[in-house]
């Protein structure tokens, strides 16, 4: 009776041994160490940022790429392509770090508005935005008003229109402009500020006959754009 005892026991130890060696080889056949799949590139950092045009933005374009189930994925090159036109990166081309993020810097097209970049993973893609604000004022041009000829003491039909423009041809806004006449002639304002494209105007009332300059006059830092106007009074 002892000896059966004895054997069950050994039976039950070996079909004990038995199975976990069987779950041992099921969990190593589970073990997988396929390499993650990258499927989608967002953007973390550096969206909807605005510098000035030509310039680079203070904040890198950063960028995160995930494998189906939401896994960092390392080691994947992403591809950055800013619109043409809409300027340059720093590398065409970054890799994904252990964390999945890969970043680069952007410098802004010259055109004032809406800049955009495509970033990619093979046919997997994103589109980060930013916006190029104008540089300082480069060029004070005469638009409309120049030229004209009235009776004296009447106010001229047309007003004086002038613009402010950067070294690239962007209007620029907010600019202060300052007007004078030393010929008689008498100016509704003599300080105006250009509105969103870059336009200020003002209205002359002329002197007595002869001939009416108004200088015009923007001041960036200590060095002034000048532009003159010459009306006739009759």
């Amino acid at each position: 009776m002892l000896r059966s005892t004895r054997g069950i026991r050994r039976s039950i130890a070996g079909r004990v041994i038995g199975v976990a060696f069987s779950a041992a080889v099921v969990a190593c056949s589970k073990d997988t160490t396929s390499p993650l799949v990258p499927s989608l590139v967002t953007v973390t950092g550096g969206a909807n940022q605005s510098g000035t045009v030509n310039g680079d933005l203070t904040q890198p374009i950063v960028v995160l790429v995930t494998d189906s189930d939401g896994h960092a994925v390392s080691g994947v090159a992403v591809t950055f392509t800013p619109i043409a036109g809409d300027g340059s990166v720093s590398s065409t081309q970054a890799t994904t770090d252990n964390g999945g993020l890969a970043q680069v810097n952007w410098k802004l097209g010259k055109v004032a508005g809406l800049d955009s970049m495509t970033v990619s993973i093979g046919s997997e893609s994103a589109i980060v935005t930013a916006i190029g604000t104008a540089d300082v004022a480069a060029t004070l041009t005469i638009v409309s008003g120049n030229g004209q000829a009235a009776p004296a003491d009447s106010t001229l039909g047309t007003p004086l229109t002038v613009k402010v423009t950067d070294q690239f041809g962007n209007a620029v806004a907010g600019a202060t402009v300052n007007w004078s006449s030393d010929d008689g002639g008498i100016l509704a304002n003599t300080t105006t500020v250009t509105d969103a494209n870059g336009v200020a105007q003002d209205t002359l009332t002329l002197g007595e006959r002869g001939t009416d300059d108004v200088a015009v006059a923007v001041i960036v830092g200590t060095l002034p754009l000048t532009a003159t106007f010459t009306e006739q009074a009759m």
